[in-house]
Protein backbone atom coordinates (compact mmCIF):
# COMPACT_ATOMS: atom_id res chain seq x y z
CA UNK A 1 0.00 0.00 0.00
CA UNK A 2 2.84 2.30 0.46
CA UNK A 3 4.16 1.81 -2.63
CA UNK A 4 1.37 2.43 -4.78
CA UNK A 5 0.87 5.61 -2.50
CA UNK A 6 4.46 7.02 -2.87
CA UNK A 7 4.22 6.41 -6.80
CA UNK A 8 0.55 8.00 -6.86
CA UNK A 9 1.97 10.99 -5.05
CA UNK A 10 5.67 10.85 -6.72
CA UNK A 11 4.50 12.18 -9.85
CA UNK A 12 3.00 15.48 -8.82
CA UNK A 13 6.08 16.22 -6.35
CA UNK A 14 9.10 18.11 -7.97
CA UNK A 15 11.69 15.87 -9.70
CA UNK A 16 14.14 17.30 -7.01
CA UNK A 17 12.60 16.12 -3.97
CA UNK A 18 11.34 12.31 -5.79
CA UNK A 19 15.50 11.97 -6.65
CA UNK A 20 16.73 13.56 -3.47
CA UNK A 21 14.36 10.73 -1.41
CA UNK A 22 15.36 7.94 -3.29
CA UNK A 23 18.98 8.55 -2.94
CA UNK A 24 18.74 9.04 0.57
CA UNK A 25 16.48 5.80 0.39
CA UNK A 26 18.70 3.83 -1.30
CA UNK A 27 20.93 1.92 0.88
CA UNK A 28 24.04 0.72 -0.83
CA UNK A 29 25.20 4.24 -0.89
CA UNK A 30 24.72 4.54 2.95
CA UNK A 31 28.51 5.27 3.28
CA UNK A 32 28.13 8.68 1.32
CA UNK A 33 24.63 9.68 2.13
CA UNK A 34 22.08 7.96 4.48
CA UNK A 35 19.32 9.09 6.87
CA UNK A 36 20.07 10.02 10.01
CA UNK A 37 19.25 7.86 13.47
CA UNK A 38 16.05 10.12 14.07
CA UNK A 39 15.23 9.28 10.23
CA UNK A 40 13.97 12.83 9.98
CA UNK A 41 16.81 14.17 8.31
CA UNK A 42 19.99 13.07 5.74
CA UNK A 43 23.74 13.30 6.08
CA UNK A 44 25.85 13.67 3.46
CA UNK A 45 28.66 11.37 4.92
CA UNK A 46 31.55 11.90 2.14
CA UNK A 47 30.65 15.17 -0.45
CA UNK A 48 33.57 14.64 -2.68
CA UNK A 49 32.12 11.04 -3.29
CA UNK A 50 28.42 12.52 -3.40
CA UNK A 51 29.33 14.76 -6.10
CA UNK A 52 31.42 12.54 -8.19
CA UNK A 53 29.03 9.42 -7.66
CA UNK A 54 25.61 10.42 -6.60
CA UNK A 55 24.66 13.81 -8.64
CA UNK A 56 24.98 13.47 -11.93
CA UNK A 57 23.45 9.72 -11.41
CA UNK A 58 20.17 11.74 -10.14
CA UNK A 59 20.84 15.00 -11.01
CA UNK A 60 22.04 16.66 -14.23
CA UNK A 61 25.25 18.14 -12.50
CA UNK A 62 27.95 17.38 -10.10
CA UNK A 63 27.97 20.69 -7.81
CA UNK A 64 27.22 20.30 -4.32
CA UNK A 65 26.53 23.82 -3.54
CA UNK A 66 23.56 23.87 -6.20
CA UNK A 67 22.18 20.94 -4.69
CA UNK A 68 22.53 22.55 -1.38
CA UNK A 69 21.30 25.66 -2.69
CA UNK A 70 18.39 23.73 -4.13
CA UNK A 71 17.71 21.98 -0.77
CA UNK A 72 17.40 25.75 0.58
CA UNK A 73 15.21 26.94 -2.09
CA UNK A 74 12.59 23.99 -0.61
CA UNK A 75 12.68 24.82 3.24
CA UNK A 76 15.82 22.50 4.05
CA UNK A 77 17.73 23.63 6.53
CA UNK A 78 21.28 22.87 7.83
CA UNK A 79 20.57 20.23 10.63
CA UNK A 80 23.89 20.02 12.34
CA UNK A 81 26.84 22.50 11.71
CA UNK A 82 29.05 20.11 12.67
CA UNK A 83 28.39 18.10 9.67
CA UNK A 84 26.25 18.00 6.30
CA UNK A 85 23.17 17.15 7.97
CA UNK A 86 19.46 18.85 6.51
CA UNK A 87 16.38 18.12 7.92
CA UNK A 88 12.64 19.17 6.69
CA UNK A 89 9.75 18.54 8.75
CA UNK A 90 8.33 16.54 5.72
CA UNK A 91 11.21 14.66 4.62
CA UNK A 92 10.86 11.87 6.86
CA UNK A 93 12.21 8.11 6.16
CA UNK A 94 8.91 5.74 5.05
CA UNK A 95 6.86 8.35 4.70
CA UNK A 96 7.13 9.91 1.47
CA UNK A 97 3.62 11.09 1.50
CA UNK A 98 4.55 13.77 3.67
CA UNK A 99 6.55 15.32 0.71
CA UNK A 100 3.44 16.94 -0.69
CA UNK A 101 3.63 19.61 2.06
CA UNK A 102 7.06 20.80 0.86
CA UNK A 103 7.07 23.34 -1.78
CA UNK A 104 9.65 25.45 -3.73
CA UNK A 105 10.18 29.42 -2.26
CA UNK A 106 10.17 31.65 -4.92
CA UNK A 107 13.23 33.82 -5.10
CA UNK A 108 13.61 37.13 -3.30
CA UNK A 109 14.89 39.86 -5.84
CA UNK A 110 16.24 42.74 -4.47
CA UNK A 111 13.84 44.96 -6.82
CA UNK A 112 10.81 43.23 -4.83
CA UNK A 113 11.76 44.02 -1.24
CA UNK A 114 9.20 46.73 -0.45
CA UNK A 115 5.97 44.72 -1.61
CA UNK A 116 7.52 41.16 -0.19
CA UNK A 117 5.61 41.47 2.62
CA UNK A 118 2.64 42.08 1.25
CA UNK A 119 2.57 38.94 -0.89
CA UNK A 120 4.17 36.65 1.42
CA UNK A 121 2.74 33.81 3.26
CA UNK A 122 3.41 34.40 7.20
CA UNK A 123 6.21 32.26 9.10
CA UNK A 124 5.28 29.22 10.89
CA UNK A 125 6.57 29.59 14.29
CA UNK A 126 9.28 27.21 14.05
CA UNK A 127 10.24 28.88 11.13
CA UNK A 128 10.57 32.34 12.64
CA UNK A 129 12.27 30.69 15.79
CA UNK A 130 14.62 29.08 13.73
CA UNK A 131 15.09 32.91 12.16
CA UNK A 132 15.51 34.84 15.48
CA UNK A 133 17.98 32.56 16.11
CA UNK A 134 20.21 32.83 12.87
CA UNK A 135 19.58 36.61 13.18
CA UNK A 136 20.91 36.65 16.90
CA UNK A 137 23.64 34.39 16.08
CA UNK A 138 24.59 36.72 13.51
CA UNK A 139 23.90 39.57 15.45
CA UNK A 140 26.58 37.96 17.56
CA UNK A 141 29.17 37.21 14.89
CA UNK A 142 29.25 40.67 13.87
CA UNK A 143 29.92 42.25 17.41
CA UNK A 144 32.51 39.86 17.83
CA UNK A 145 34.17 40.71 14.21
CA UNK A 146 33.57 44.51 15.42
CA UNK A 147 35.33 43.90 18.23
CA UNK A 148 38.03 41.84 16.57
CA UNK A 149 38.69 44.75 14.02
CA UNK A 150 38.56 47.55 16.62
CA UNK A 151 41.72 45.29 18.34
CA UNK A 152 43.47 44.69 15.58
CA UNK A 153 43.06 48.62 14.63
CA UNK A 154 44.54 49.32 17.77
CA UNK A 155 47.37 47.07 17.28
CA UNK A 156 48.00 48.24 14.26
CA UNK A 157 48.42 52.00 16.17
CA UNK A 158 50.81 50.80 18.17
CA UNK A 159 53.11 49.34 15.59
CA UNK A 160 52.79 52.73 13.48
CA UNK A 161 53.87 54.98 16.63
CA UNK A 162 56.57 52.11 17.54
CA UNK A 163 57.69 52.11 13.80
CA UNK A 164 58.00 55.99 13.53
CA UNK A 165 59.57 56.08 17.38
CA UNK A 166 62.63 53.61 15.61
CA UNK A 167 62.48 55.93 12.57
CA UNK A 168 63.19 58.87 14.41
CA UNK A 169 65.89 56.80 16.57
CA UNK A 170 67.40 55.66 13.56
CA UNK A 171 67.49 58.99 11.87
CA UNK A 172 68.99 60.33 14.83
CA UNK A 173 71.90 58.10 14.95
CA UNK A 174 72.71 59.18 11.45
CA UNK A 175 72.31 62.73 11.50
CA UNK A 176 74.35 62.72 14.99
CA UNK A 177 77.65 62.97 13.25
CA UNK A 178 76.41 65.71 11.53
CA UNK A 179 75.33 67.21 14.32
CA UNK A 180 78.42 67.06 15.80
CA UNK A 181 79.93 68.86 13.39
CA UNK A 182 78.29 71.19 12.49
CA UNK A 183 78.02 72.00 16.65
CA UNK A 184 81.89 72.25 16.02
CA UNK A 185 82.23 74.46 13.16
CA UNK A 186 79.60 76.72 15.42
CA UNK A 187 81.88 76.01 18.20
CA UNK A 188 85.45 77.03 15.89
CA UNK A 189 84.05 80.30 14.83
CA UNK A 190 82.50 80.95 18.38
CA UNK A 191 86.28 80.64 19.94
CA UNK A 192 87.98 83.37 21.18
CA UNK A 193 91.66 84.51 19.53
CA UNK A 194 93.08 83.72 23.19
CA UNK A 195 92.76 79.61 22.20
Amino acid sequence: MDESNHGGSSSSLPPFLTKTYEMVDDSSSDSIVSWSRSNRSFIVWNPPEFSRDLLPRFFKHNNFSSFIRQLNTYGFRKADPEQWEFANDDFVRGQPHLMKNIHRRKPVHSHSLPNLQAQQNPLTDPERQRMNSQIERLTKEKEGLLQELQKQEEERQVFLKIMKDILAVREGVIMSPMHFVRRGAKCGTNKSPKD
